[in-house]
């Protein structure tokens, strides 16, 4: 399918083109998680949790099935009930007694799921009929397969059915493969449409799931498995992918412990939550409260969205070729590459942050084995050994600069920024390190240099006490007032306002954990702006300080 790129596409990218950016990367690449909600289904019409509840009412009213008014009761607390009365009157039954007593359980589940089935699907002739109705289930697809593992929240095979007529599926398969229960196995060519609460087909004939999660009983059961580690291979997936949410309310509390285990887990992984808003958005205000709490609690950067417009974000990142998404990111104003530097003194914890960031392209601090004198403080060096770790670097820079200039679309983190050396001794000749910097990391010398890359700039600081401590348990020499001459430097050399803004974050006393979320933050939620490098460097070349 061709996709017209529209204004509502250009104006998505406008709003949120880093997020379309990084999710477009990672859906290339096979690395995006994918998780649907109720909402999916219900732009379908089928019923949510509220209606599918009345709708088994009202059967079990039309089988005599009669009791108390529920509508005070929590939903889980009505299923519960309405189970209860539904076993009750099945187990009443003159055949009920014929069945051999250890079938009996099956016997009852088998018809508990066939009148939710009915309820379920009710109105609907055709499968094809709730693919019509919904709007963009094949944009859904066409993302489902650039995704390993789909987990959808639904009983209904609605994605199953828009996987099996989509044109990307493969060639031998139906398209797909439905898991439920605690666990699941990835499939070579084909998503797996995992159903956490059980999976309920629109054909009976289907292979559907023993239990469905409805009851307040099974519920609270699957809370105390997931908490017990049963559900262990969703809890790594959602630590270690970065996944799309979409069609939820994140009032499950299920969900919502799986999601702060998997926080806790691996701080390093951002997810991207569609918040629905349609006809109605939010005032300003309230949505930056909704943004910081969403990010808080489950590293969830939130993108409020109409019908229309998750159409428009789903083809953005699934359907539309390169050549188009990129001349609608022109059209939008905005870049296709976000390049972020982050740096600091020495044992500040850039490396180690870096490290636990997932579904982000990383350069390294060095690109090849480092020489041993990297690890020597900068005032013990003889000449001889500066001049050759100087070459050394200089090398390194501009290995790391050329990977920049060459970067593909998406999001991407180096290991230290291009004028560090500044804040390294000797300090009183920062001329003559520009010029080394110019004629040899930016091949100034061959009469055609290659410019720093210019990207948004993030400074951690700390406690020079702190720095010099993590030095010592490294087995490295050095002092404090080194480590706070070096940190000073650093901050000095970047106070460039005419340069472009820098984004500071103060380690001091603070877990690893939460300086991750610090610079996350600072990655995906503040706006992106870059620091001209080569604007600064020439401020050096001048001669002044």
């Amino acid at each position: 399918m061709t996709v017209e790129i529209s204004e509502v596409h250009i104006d998505l990218i406008r709003r949120y083109g880093q997020a379309i950016v990084h999710i477009r990367q990672l859906a290339t690449h096979r690395h995006l998680g994918l998780a649907l909600g109720a909402g999916i289904s219900q732009a379908a019409g089928l019923p949510s949790w509220t209606r599918l509840l009345e709708g088994i009412s009202a059967r079990m009213k039309e089988l005599n099935i009669e009791g108390r008014d529920l509508a005070q009761e929590s939903a889980p607390i009505q299923a519960q009930i309405l189970f209860s009365r539904f076993r009750q009157y099945i187990e009443s039954q003159p055949s009920f007694a014929d069945i051999e007593a250890s079938h009996r359980e099956a016997v009852v589940g088998v018809r508990w799921r066939d009148l939710l089935r009915e309820v379920l699907y009710e109105g609907v002739a055709t499968p094809d009929e709730l693919l019509v109705r919904h709007g963009y289930t094949e944009a859904l697809a066409a993302l489902a397969y650039s995704t390993p593992i789909v987990v959808t929240y639904n009983f209904d095979d609605l994605l199953e059915h828009a996987l099996s007529k989509s044109p990307r599926k493969p060639n031998g398969t139906v398209g797909y493969f439905p898991a439920w229960g605690s666990s699941f196995v990835v499939q070579e060519n084909r998503p797996v449409v995992y159903h956490p609460n059980g999976y309920l087909p629109f054909y009976a004939i289907d292979r559907y799931s023993e239990q469905l999660i409805l009851t307040e009983q099974s519920l609270s059961d699957q809370i105390i498995d997931s908490a017990m580690g049963s559900y262990s291979l969703l809890l790594d997936y959602y630590s270690k992918t970065t996944c799309l949410f979409l069609g939820f309310s994140l009032t499950d509390p299920a969900l919502r412990s799986m999601l702060r285990q998997s926080v806790r887990r691996s701080p390093g992984t951002v997810h991207y939550y569609i918040r629905y808003c349609d006809g109605y958005l939010p005032p300003k205000g309230e949505r930056a409260e909704t943004i910081d709490t969403n990010f808080d609690l489950f590293n969830m950067v939130t993108l409020y969205l109409n019908g229309e417009e998750i159409k428009a974000l789903l083809e953005l990142v699934a359907q539309v070729d390169g050549d188009s998404f990129n001349d609608a990111c022109v059209r939008a104003g905005m870049p296709t590459t976000y390049l972020h530097y982050i740096t600091g003194p020495v044992s500040v914890g850039k490396t180690s942050i870096i490290s636990r960031l997932q579904g982000i392209e990383i350069v390294d601090e060095w690109l090849k084995p480092r020489d041993p004198l990297i690890a020597k403080p900068s005032i013990d060096l003889t000449d001889e050994e500066r001049t050759r770790v100087d070459k050394w670097i200089l090398e390194q820079l501009r290995l790391k600069n050329a990977r920049y200039e060459h970067a593909q679309l998406g999001l991407h983190v180096m290991d230290r920024a291009p004028l560090d050396a500044f804040a390294f001794p000797p300090y009183g000749e920062p001329q003559k390190k520009a010029q080394d910097l110019y004629d040899y990391a930016c091949a100034g010398a061959s009469g055609k240099p290659h410019h720093f890359c210019p990207g948004k700039l993030i400074i951690l600081s700390g406690r020079p006490y702190d720095l010099l401590t993590r030095q010592v348990w490294r087995g490295r020499s050095g002092s404090e007032g080194y480590v706070a001459d070096q940190q000073a430097a650093l901050l000095a050399v970047y106070n460039a306002p005419n340069a472009g803004r820098t984004f500071h974050v103060d380690t001091t006393g603070l877990p690893v954990e939460v300086v991750i979320k610090k610079v996350l933050r600072v990655m995906h939620l503040e706006p992106y702006e870059q620091f001209d490098f080569s604007l600064r460097l020439k401020h050096y070349l001048s001669g002044a300080k």
